[in-house]
């Protein structure tokens, strides 16, 4: 039986065999690179130290790559920290706006201009229906995370939307939504499908040549109340990557198995891909360089979330201490000493590697 498998081990064993025979783009081999490299030494080292028996320990220092899955646990907790002084109580909207698979190839070709269309479609579809409800200077809260993978690594494009169940009216008063749903969801999907069609088109796409269905997906689930659900929800389907290294079983020269859920049946199986489609489908979710997937709108924009949100959270008589108290996400505490079993391991330096002339002039 296998021990605890990474994806740098699978990595390791067939990815000089699959250059051999698909291509890859500069971001893909760039991301493959940090992934082998990730806490393997070749990075640089972290010197932890037990604070009762002096024992030592080193560690390697992890890549930080956004494709890699053991450095997103980390990161995660950060965010949602961070996150969890910035939400509106009262309730949150989870939509899920989907691609169709017609447009797959489309986005294998050219990704930014694909993606960067669902965004603005997605939110100028919740702008056209907020102004209908609440009127045009009425302003919505969007946090909006870009998913292209489904369980099986396979290519499924479409965007976690998550929505503060309110809007700030024209003088900046909260305005909460009363009831149980959003938009209606057929109508969500028929603008949808409009305003992304007529986004490509602008960037010069016959949209006509990729036969697109006339009924588009759109997903509407109930309104979240509790503010921790909401922060589960946001570590969720914000920071994690394509597959956890916990779903993967084995692995070998010819192939990887790894369980999956099957959304169809809701149960969960197990899939066996050969080792070279495995790879190719993990890589197909590399993003382009500098893409972001995740992005906030209207009065959760960067550039004005902390003064709207306090706002909101003073009109909702909102105690920002006691949630930061009771509901924050716990800070992972220092690591437990292996050899007196008494004291914590504390980060005293971090060694870096000692870069080559040649390296240096690259990175340079």
């Amino acid at each position: 039986m296998m021990g605890k498998i990474h994806l740098s081990d699978i990595f390791n064993q067939a990815l000089v065999g699959y250059q051999q025979s698909h291509r890859m783009s500069v971001q893909q081999h760039r991301a493959c690179r940090s992934i082998l490299a990730c806490r393997t030494g070749k990075l640089g080292y972290q010197v932890w130290k037990c604070n009762q028996c002096a024992e030592q320990k080193r560690i390697g220092c992890s890549c930080r790559d956004r494709h890699c899955p053991r450095c997103q646990e980390k990161v995660t907790q950060d965010w949602v920290e961070k996150q969890s002084k910035q939400v509106v109580t009262g309730g949150y909207f989870h939509l899920v706006f989907t691609l169709p698979h017609e447009l797959n190839v489309l986005a294998q070709h050219k990704p930014k201009v694909v993606y960067a269309a669902l965004f603005t479609s997605v939110w100028q579809t919740m702008q056209k229906f907020t102004a209908n409800r609440h009127g045009r200077d009425s302003q919505l809260g969007m946090l909006s995370v870009l998913h292209t993978w489904g369980q099986n690594l396979g290519q499924h494009i479409h965007l976690h939307c998550l929505v503060p169940a309110g809007v700030l009216n024209r003088e900046q008063r909260w305005c909460e939504h009363k009831k149980c749903y959003l938009y209606p969801v057929k109508a969500l999907s028929a603008v949808f499908r409009g305003k992304m069609i007529a986004l490509l088109v602008e960037k010069g796409i016959d949209t006509n040549t990729l036969h697109l269905p006339k009924k588009w997906c759109v997903y509407a689930k109930q309104s979240l109340h509790s503010t921790k659900m909401v922060l589960r929800y946001l570590a969720r389907y914000t920071r994690r990557g394509m597959m956890s290294e916990s779903r993967l079983l084995s692995y070998s020269n010819d192939q990887v198995r790894f369980k999956y859920k099957d959304y169809r049946d809701n149960k969960h199986k197990v899939m066996s891909l050969t080792t070279h489609e495995f790879i190719r489908r993990y890589l197909l979710h590399v993003l382009p360089k500098g893409f972001m997937r995740i992005r906030y709108y209207g009065f959760l924009a960067n550039a004005c979330r902390q003064k709207k949100v306090a706002s909101i959270q003073k009109q909702q008589g909102f105690a920002q201490k006691k949630m930061a108290r009771e509901d924050q996400i716990p800070q992972s505490v220092a690591w437990p000493c292996t050899e007196c079993k008494l004291g914590h391991l504390t980060l005293m330096t971090i060694i870096l590697p000692i870069l080559s002339i040649k390296s240096f002039i690259n990175t340079t």
